[in-house]
């Protein structure tokens, strides 16, 4: 089971008329959709709003088959995000983070919240904000203590936290007590800009030296660095391509699914092969969502097609 906590934003996606539409995001939101899709047992734990926002967000993720894990709404508003498209259609955002609903939540309500069964806790994106720092990193601490597996997304935005320098200290202790580990060749340009690639990813595996590294890299593909192994998978090239909005969280999901499936195993008791068809499954997966607009992950069925598809 799939435990899931971060942000759920209400993405404003500009349109050919100069307005904006409104759509559900949100990283860790989008997460819990695309594993919830690929059949997994999910359960939500972060605050929805009482607004009419909230009230979709809500109703979306049961729709899709996850489950909310808490037994209230807050009052605070639902988060906001202003999206525009650089080149190669990648989504740039402007975030409004302060006093919304997926913050307003105690250490104690949020480890209340996890389920007796949860395999696997996965923390993303605009939750490491420093002043919600103590509450992550107890959450985090209660999980570990459980034997609960951590899996985090970094998603590196330093334009949206209150002290940048703090934000960057509380990401590289979430790092070493995780997991499981996503990043972009962007987010570990942005963590540490004094370092090339391959000096970040060694970072990253001094951080955390056990954990399984996934490296996203746009047009260039995939990479997973995972003690003994070392995988690399190429774009599966989207036809049409519509956006990226959405595509790494559902890469993400699809390999945490993948590896769920096969009960979490350690690196030494995976092999090269069925680590590769985990990689494989999750780059078809955030083809798919390419296709399409906004964040549209696959169902379990549409994605065993296109695997069968020569």
């Amino acid at each position: 089971m799939l435990a899931v906590i971060g942000e759920h934003v209400v993405d404003l996606l500009p349109t050919t008329d100069g307005l904006y539409r409104p759509a559900l995001g949100g990283s860790p939101y989008n997460v819990a959709i695309a594993a919830a899709r690929q059949g997994i047992d999910v359960r939500y734990l972060s605050p929805f709003s009482d607004d009419r926002f909230g009230q979709q967000f809500l109703h979306y993720l049961q729709q899709q088959g996850a489950q909310y894990g808490l037994s209230f709404f807050s009052r605070q508003p639902s988060s906001l995000a202003l999206v525009s498209f650089e080149q190669h259609s990648q989504p740039a955002y402007s975030l409004y983070r302060q006093g919304v609903a997926d913050r307003a939540i105690t250490p104690e309500q949020q480890i209340a919240a996890l389920p007796a069964d949860c395999r696997l806790l996965h923390l993303g994106s605009l939750a490491f904000e420093p002043e919600d720092a103590s509450r992550i990193l107890a959450v985090m601490a209660y999980a570990r203590r459980q034997g609960i597996q951590l899996a985090v997304d970094i998603n590196v935005r330093l334009s949206a936290v209150s002290d940048a320098n703090l934000y960057r200290e509380l990401l590289l202790k979430v790092i070493s007590k995780s997991h499981y580990i996503k990043a972009s060749d962007e987010d570990l340009q942005l963590l540490w800009p004094e370092l090339s690639g391959d000096e970040a990813i060694q970072r990253l595996q001094q951080l955390a030296p056990s954990a399984l590294l996934a490296l996203t890299k746009g047009e260039h593909g995939a990479s997973l660095y995972w003690q003994q192994h070392q995988l690399h998978q190429k774009v599966i090239k989207a036809e049409p391509f519509v956006d990226a909005v959405g595509a790494g969280d559902t890469f993400w999901a699809n390999l945490l699914a993948a590896l769920l499936r096969l009960q979490l195993p350690n690196a030494a008791d995976i092999s090269e092969a069925a680590l590769s068809q985990c990689l494989h499954r999750a780059m078809q997966a955030a083809s798919l969502n390419i296709r399409q607009a906004g964040c549209q992950p696959p169902t379990q069925a549409e994605l065993d097609l296109a695997l069968s598809q020569p």
